[in-house]
């Protein structure tokens, strides 16, 4: 008997020795998933961060970059937006509207919010410009229009490598200049425009590079200014429906500034500008 109550002891004993293994199995398992888990935690905020920080530039990847813009004012004027794009490689920007977009059906109280024009169909656009710098940039720089589809009502007017603005003198008192002369057209010597349709309407701007889109909603607000001898501002001014052409025909570039044997040879920015400023 004695010699079963021994068995049944040892018995015991390897039971009580294994569960102690399992259960330091378990814990030594549980610490290292502890730890899989914070390293993986610890990664993906290193990556999110490196995400934010970096741009595609950095990578020599494309980027895409996204303005929103909300037009409030008149359904019938169109207002500026104006930008400056980046020298060196060549800047793709693409004016997008959808056609549902603030539509009667829609009933949220965001920049989906039903227009003024109260349709289903409102407007659609996408017009597709690629460019280089500004106009008094020094660079091989240019503005073309390469896509302007629009459909069941124009809200995008005025592309012009130029802003369409008003010119002013800056200092009365200061000298007068080429530039000062005042008067209303494609102007703006530092930046690039276009004009969108107002009424309560959504666009986005897709844009390869970044760049910071400024739209104007009321005339008179200041562009852009350069004292000393040019001494010239130029403002913000809208323009009526019926005043909305397609653009400025000096953007029409039939070249795509390119030249091969026969060909009509494309201006060098220098006879542009003097035949702009004649």
């Amino acid at each position: 008997m004695s010699e079963i109550l021994n068995q049944l002891q040892e018995v015991k004993l390897a039971a009580q020795a294994q569960t102690e293994a399992s259960q330091a199995q378990t814990t030594e398992v549980a610490n290292k998933m502890g730890h899989i888990d914070q390293t993986l935690q610890q990664a993906k905020q290193s990556f999110d961060a490196w995400k934010e920080e970096t741009k595609a530039e950095d990578i020599q990847g494309q980027g895409r970059y996204v303005t929103e813009l909300f037009v409030d004012g008149d359904k019938d004027t169109f207002y500026p937006v104006c930008f400056k794009m980046h020298s060196g490689e060549e800047t793709t920007i693409q004016i997008y509207r959808e056609y549902s977009w603030n539509s009667k059906k829609n009933t949220s109280e965001d920049i989906d919010r039903p227009s003024d024009f109260n349709d289903t169909h409102v407007a659609a656009a996408l017009v597709v410009l690629k460019g280089q710098d500004y106009p008094w940039s020094g660079n091989a720089n240019y503005l073309r229009t390469v896509v302007n589809r629009q459909r069941y009502r124009q809200c995008v007017a005025k592309v012009g490598f130029y802003a369409w603005c008003e010119a002013q003198k800056r200092d009365s008192d200061g000298p007068d200049s080429m530039y000062n002369k005042s008067k209303v057209g494609y102007e703006a010597r530092t930046r690039s425009g276009f004009m969108l349709r107002g009424g309560k309407l959504r666009y986005q701007i897709f844009s390869n590079r970044p760049i910071k889109f400024y739209l104007y909603q009321t005339d008179g607000e200041e562009i852009y200014s350069r004292s000393g001898r040019e001494n010239v501002t130029w403002l913000s001014k809208t323009v009526s429906l019926a005043e909305a052409e397609a653009g400025d025909s000096k953007n029409n570039v039939p070249l795509t500034y390119t030249s091969y044997d026969n060909a009509q040879l494309a201006p060098s920015s220098l006879e542009a500008m003097q035949s702009r400023d004649k």
